[in-house]
């Protein structure tokens, strides 16, 4: 193995989990701000989109006392979805300065998720990387 070659594999193995966490953590940050500081709003629900074998897209509007009507959408299990019907309520958070930014209460990116999802991500990583370096330096000269 090239010393060129170890660098681009290193690259990959560190770069492409360290790009997978970023996208983690900003959607993570958003359901945090979300939860802290979000305020509450009654939307209603749109439609719902079930599918079978897949989560239900559960689709919503609200309106901010300080502006236009806003849209979102989450995914839910099929059998609470099936519960949901266009008119019925939803309780949504969003932020003052970006309603854009919003959330049906409790659909957030949980710390669970983001912990189940970063551990194997990490494992990968430092595994590739072992995996490169030992190649790189038992490699026969």
């Amino acid at each position: 193995m090239s010393l060129t070659m170890l660098i681009c594999m290193l690259a990959v193995f560190t770069g492409g989990p360290a790009l997978f966490l970023a996208v983690l953590s900003h959607y993570r940050r958003l359901t945090v701000q979300l939860e802290q500081r979000g305020l509450r709003a009654q939307g209603q629900v749109v439609r719902v989109n079930e599918s079978r074998g897949k989560p239900s897209t559960v689709y919503y509007v609200f309106r901010p006392p300080e502006g236009p009507e806003r849209s979102g959408k989450f995914d839910e299990a099929s059998s609470d979805a099936s519960k949901r019907t266009p008119g019925s309520a939803v309780d949504v958070l969003y932020l003052e300065e970006a309603p854009e930014q919003n959330m049906a209460m409790g659909m957030g990116f949980t710390r669970g998720l983001f912990i189940l999802m970063l551990v194997p991500l990490v494992l990968v990583a430092g595994c590739g990387n072992l995996s490169v370096l030992h190649a790189y330096f038992t490699q026969p000269k």
